[in-house]
């Protein structure tokens, strides 16, 4: 209990006491005159009513501040969560060597063109051996149906997505890597963002659609539940002939259409123009799903999202717990999502003590912790038409 609280109490009592006193005394002699009964009754009144009105202040003074300080927790926490994404960007880059980057930008500035011409080479129909004919080498470009020029292939890479309650894999997140054949080989996110700087993004993300259809197929063969979550460009989603070529693959494959889940990056929402917007509306037609990766909970519109089709909203380990446990305006916003059947997904968990954060916000996550990415099975991108796509 405060001193203040304490000092109150101790006023309040001493009008009691001197009630008794004044009674006792009356008791006693019976010659004090009605007059100073009365007198000493209000007075009494007077002092109850004095002090209990003090204490109402106190009270209410008390819960306003706490209101106070409610709030500027509740936005330090926002702040918290977007500081924590950027220290998680920073620590992204820092983990590449300076000069590696430098000459990953120069060899993706010198392939440009050459990249180019692999998507349109794959674009082109593959011509299938004829019956009782052995492919020529499984390790070879054609028989994989990987664009290859001048030495370097692209890959395709299955993540697996971790049900935090059951350790079982629910889906899985498409990932596309360019090796060469000396065996170095630029990763997914590295090749993403140079190609956004070069203007190849959209050609990447229709061909990773492309590549990732019959694989998808036969996964849902045996789980019809599984789900494809599949990476795209802000600058794909912005061009509506860009989303077209997507489009068009979709409508090619419209039977796993329902499986697929395009991930955007969330602070990229807000570049969408009208024609981003409606070409969000495009994709959900045909019956894909929407995610946003790196979300922060600060001004999210969880019911704008769902009406653009958004489903699925992935946070990094920290966004939910920096060490101290999730806080209460965490769990307040994962019952929210929950309620309007949102699937929290927490990427890059790496830790036994990240996975267990994870369990007690999200439904799924993914990162080394669980699995590494897996490389498809060579003849699994590109016999669509026979649907007879594995994946290893």
């Amino acid at each position: 209990m405060s001193r203040q609280s304490v000092t109150a109490l101790i006023g309040l009592a001493v009008f009691p006491l001197l009630a008794i006193g004044v009674a006792t005394y009356l008791l006693a002699n019976g010659t004090l005159p009605v007059e100073i009964v009365a007198g000493a009754i209000l007075i009494l009144g007077i002092g109850i009513f004095s002090v209990a009105a003090a204490l109402l202040y106190r009270v209410s003074q008390q819960e306003d501040r706490l209101r106070r300080q409610y709030d500027r927790l509740r936005d330090l926490g926002r702040k918290v969560d977007a500081a924590m994404t950027k220290l998680d960007d920073v620590a992204v880059q820092a983990k590449l060597p300076v000069g590696r980057l430098d000459q990953i930008m120069a060899d993706v500035r010198a392939m440009g063109e050459n990249l180019r011409q692999l998507i349109q080479k794959n674009e082109a129909p593959v011509s299938r051996p004829a019956e009782g004919v052995a492919a020529p080498s499984s390790q070879s470009a054609a028989a994989q149906g990987l664009p290859r020029i001048g030495g370097e292939h692209l890959e395709l890479l299955l993540e697996p997505v971790i049900e935090l309650a059951s350790g079982v894999t629910a889906h899985y997140r498409a990932l596309l890597d360019l090796t060469d054949d000396q065996g170095h080989v630029v990763r997914h996110t590295e090749l993403m963002q140079k190609a956004d700087q070069g203007g190849m993004r959209p050609a990447l993300d229709a061909h990773m659609v492309k590549l990732v259809a019959p694989v998808l197929r036969r996964l849902r063969a045996r789980n019809p539940s599984m789900r494809a979550i599949v990476p795209i460009g802000i600058s794909t989603l912005g061009s509506r002939d860009d989303t077209t070529r997507v489009v068009a693959n979709l409508e090619r494959d419209v039977d796993v259409a329902g499986g697929i889940v395009f991930e955007f990056d969330h602070r990229g929402l807000g570049q969408l123009s009208n024609t981003g917007i409606e070409n969000l509306a495009r994709l959900g037609r045909l019956g894909a799903t929407l995610a946003l990766s790196n979300v922060q909970v600060a001004g999210l519109d969880l019911a704008s999202l769902r009406q653009l089709g958004v489903r699925f909203l992935s946070f990094p380990p920290h966004a939910a717990d920096a060490g101290f446990g999730p806080a209460p305006s965490w769990r307040e916003f994962v019952q929210y999502a929950r309620a309007m059947q949102f699937h929290v997904i927490v990427s890059g968990i790496e830790t036994p003590q990240q996975a267990s954060a994870a369990n007690q916000v999200g439904r799924y996550g993914y990162g080394p912790f669980f699995a590494p990415p897996r490389k498809v099975r060579a003849d699994a991108g590109v016999r669509g038409v026979d649907r007879n796509a594995s994946a290893a």
